[in-house]
């Protein structure tokens, strides 16, 4: 972008910051549309079936499109030259001109201050409100998603974008395909604000809460890396070759970077933990607050400066900070925090899309609109989306899935060989019961379904059919995607062109997208109205008996948290008693002939299930390989005869 560019855009976004004046009246304005907002907000919850289908971020932006089109018409906007036939002396120019500038400052989107003011209080406080346990229990499907997931959908809108371009069905319009990458980039960033709203609302399942947001906000960060890296390839003759460099880069850059933001966030939760435990500070409970709140944010910028990802680093550093920071906190610092995070992240994210609304009149000065580029831009990010759903859900759950029936029966057949060895069988009878068994492998096999195959301890992972439809219909696009394209490189004059597209992109999502999302969950028949903290505890005797919450639980904590031991004999004890108690019932139902589910087996170490069929048995017992009470009759089709 050329130095005039540059001066332009900084006149027309900061003019009016040049007088106290214009700054007062940008924040004047801006301040009123904000209270609006909120006092229309308060009327939509009160109407629930409005909401059910106009979101409130709709409605911001709604409202920001209304008085955007009304400052537009009462100011219009002003040509570089308007100036020029103006002494330094007239004054009545100079005020229509600052009036002017004021105007033109709310129509436009600062990409600066959104990234660096309004979007870290709002991740923070999603960090600092999630639940740690479900949040690292999904992380593998949230990484597959969120990584693997943008970087395909990327490929995918470039590929299918390049295609129709070259059949010359968008028109005139002639992108690159580095410029093609880029975008595609920045449009996989999604943002399903609306969406997550809806989920806690209606309390969905957490499983699917956490899969969409948890993909959300690491998919951000993986769509601003790859943005950046592709970024810098637009314009170059020889792109191809670059970009190839660049993609086998980005994967080298992209682990180094959030493995590096991980890191600083985890570390700054644990050091902020430390200093609130060694400098006791819940006497005085404003000075408290004030530096839990300057330790939180400080890593950000941090990051920022060491180049790694803020977003990253400000996320975990909330989940670090909710785990650590908090129970060395006095109970009124940590009720005043948890209600100042949550003030700061909701008027940030409405004041995101009421200057989404205000930035669409921003647009004035852009003559370039290509409605077929937009039209299959947005079926290619349809398509994007679902191109790496769908084969990541089914990859994902073939994973979950214990070894094969058939393996498990062939180890059955070498135990069986060699105790029929030890006992003196000759080798006919012990080929003969091997051919019976063997036989029947096919047959057991066939009645198990992938559902079936899932052990107990790994059952609610498990992403069912309607939880991969509700991810790929979860796919918004935000204030993310359009700060990037307002950053997008104009060395082909083609920035414009993908602002608008971008800005389409969004308006689509916002509106049709998350105006059904209720009615949508209602049809794939997901989970709603359900307890997240009874969900958690149901699911804590798994969560908490990997080899990192013992390292934790047993040399971490009691070094950063405040009398720790105390609280974590309870905790110990609730989640030993709670394990004992399903172990309890499960071997209560099945003694009494029943099973537990139709699509659940579960392992016992020290009985095995001896997994066979019953005709098998039967002619094994009737040949003299094994005895009477070695077996016993099936009461069920799911009985498979274990032995107590």
């Amino acid at each position: 972008m050329s130095s005039v560019e540059n001066e332009n855009e900084n006149r027309i976004a900061y003019g009016w910051t040049a007088t106290e004046e214009g700054i007062s009246a940008f924040f004047v304005t801006f301040l009123s549309l904000l209270a609006l907002v909120l006092v229309l907000s308060k009327c939509l919850h009160d109407r629930p079936k409005l909401a059910s289908v106009f979101s409130e971020a709709g409605m911001t932006i709604l409202v920001g499109f209304v008085a955007g089109s009304i400052l537009y018409w009462v100011a219009p906007p002003t040509n570089e030259d308007d100036d020029a036939d103006y002494g330094d002396d007239d004054d009545g120019a100079d005020a229509a001109v600052k009036e002017k500038n004021v105007f033109e400052g709310l129509l436009s989107f600062s990409p600066k201050i959104f990234f660096l003011a309004m979007l870290p209080p709002i991740i923070f406080n999603s960090g600092y409100h999630l639940k740690m346990e479900l949040l690292f229990r999904h992380i593998k499907p949230i990484n597959l998603f969120a990584c693997l997931g943008t970087c395909i959908s990327t490929i995918v809108v470039a590929i299918m974008l390049q295609i129709v371009t070259a059949a010359g069905l968008v028109g005139g319009f002639d992108p690159s395909f580095a410029e093609l990458l880029t975008f595609g980039g920045l449009i996989s960033a999604t943002d399903p604000v609306s969406t997550l709203a809806i989920f806690q609302a209606k309390r969905v399942d957490p499983h699917l809460f956490y899969l969409v947001f948890g993909e959300s906000v690491l998919n951000d960060a993986v769509g601003l890396i790859l943005f950046n890296a592709l970024a810098k390839f637009v314009g170059d003759d020889d792109s191809f070759e670059r970009i190839t460099e660049a993609i086998i880069k980005f994967f080298l850059d992209f682990i180094i970077n959030f493995a590096g933001s991980f890191c600083l966030g985890l570390l700054s939760g644990i050091l902020g933990a430390l200093l609130l435990k060694t400098v006791d500070m819940r006497d005085t409970k404003l000075l408290e607050l004030s530096l839990f709140v300057l330790v939180m944010y400080l890593p950000f910028f941090l990051a920022e400066i060491m180049g790694l990802s803020g977003i990253v680093t400000i996320l975990f550093t909330g989940i670090s900070a909710k785990r650590y920071c908090e129970p060395n906190l006095s109970d009124e610092t940590e009720s005043n925090a948890d209600t100042l995070f949550r003030v700061t992240a909701h008027l940030a994210e409405t004041g995101i899309f009421l200057e989404l609304g205000l930035s669409i009149f921003g647009l004035w000065s852009y003559d370039h609109f290509h409605v077929y580029f937009i039209m299959w831009a947005i079926l290619a990010c349809l398509v994007g989306r679902a191109a790496h759903v769908y084969p990541i859900t089914y990859m994902f759950n073939r994973s979950l899935r214990s070894a094969s029936i058939a393996h498990r029966v062939t180890r059955q057949i070498v135990t069986l060989n060699q105790s029929l060895s030890t006992s003196g069988h000759s080798d006919t009878q012990i080929n003969q019961a091997g051919s019976l068994a063997i036989n029947h492998v096919a047959s057991i096999d066939s009645v198990f379904s992938d559902s079936t195959e899932t052990p107990y301890k790994r059952r609610d992972m498990k992403i069912e059919s309607g939880t991969a439809h509700m991810l790929w219909f979860s796919g918004l696009r935000g204030a993310v995607a359009y700060a990037c394209a307002k950053t997008f490189p104009d060395d082909n004059g083609h920035r414009v062109a993908f602002v608008k597209t971008t800005m389409a992109i969004v308006l689509f999502t916002v509106y049709l997208l998350g105006g059904v999302t209720e009615c949508l969950l209602s049809v794939l028949k997901i989970d709603m109205d359900v307890d997240e903290e009874r969900y958690t505890e149901e699911q804590r005797s798994v969560l908490n008996m990997g080899l990192l919450y013992k390292i934790e639980d047993e040399y971490l904590c009691p070094c950063v948290i405040r009398g720790y031991q105390s609280q974590c004999s309870g905790v110990k004890l609730s989640s030993s008693s709670l394990e004992a108690e399903q172990d309890e019932e499960h071997a209560h139902q099945q003694n009494a002939g029943t099973f537990v589910s139709p699509t659940l087996v579960t392992e016992n170490t020290e009985h095995p299930v001896e997994i066979t069929a019953m005709g098998h048995l039967e002619k094994m017992n009737q040949m003299g390989y094994i005895s009477d009470a070695s077996y016993r009759s099936k009461k069920s089709l799911f009985d498979y005869g274990s032995r107590f």
